[in-house]
């Protein structure tokens, strides 16, 4: 493949990744953008190499971002929290225990959700008060109302 086709595939692949988050897609994009640089320069001649060097490569970059530089430079604690969750007032459904879960009600409906799984350092029996402290992916992180 010429090295303009490569230039081409990863600018496509890289610009999937909009459409398909998870940034993988992404990585594919930079191989072949790395691909299309090594043909480029006729470092690599061969058709099955160019392949070769496209998948490890890519490969690389994956392992690279998800087993060092995402885990250095980004904290996965503050990339799961959502904020605007936070001092959101509901009542407990099911009881909440510490190290064991159970579902509140908030009073105002959030992405299309009113009802959630919440943990909590204290005990919560139903029909208590709640306030949002944090919330981590799709759990929130609850306190009693005084």
């Amino acid at each position: 493949m010429t090295p303009f086709l490569w230039l081409a595939l990863g600018v496509i692949l890289m610009a999937v990744e909009i459409l398909a988050p998870g940034f993988i897609v992404f990585w594919f994009g930079l191989g072949g953008v790395f691909t299309a640089l090594l043909v480029f320069l006729e470092i690599i001649k061969a058709e099955e190499m160019q392949w070769l060097f496209f998948f490890s490569s890519s490969l690389l970059f994956i392992l690279l971002w998800f087993g060092y530089f995402r885990k250095k430079y980004f904290k996965s604690e503050i990339a799961d929290r959502d904020p605007t969750l936070t001092e959101l007032r509901g009542v407990c459904i099911e009881k909440i225990e510490p190290n064991k879960p159970g579902t509140v009600e908030l009073f105002e409906s959030y992405h299309g959700l009113r009802n959630w799984k919440a943990e909590s350092l204290e005990v919560i029996l139903p029909e208590e008060e709640i306030q949002v402290v944090e919330a981590r992916g799709i759990r929130l992180i609850v306190k009693k109302v005084d």
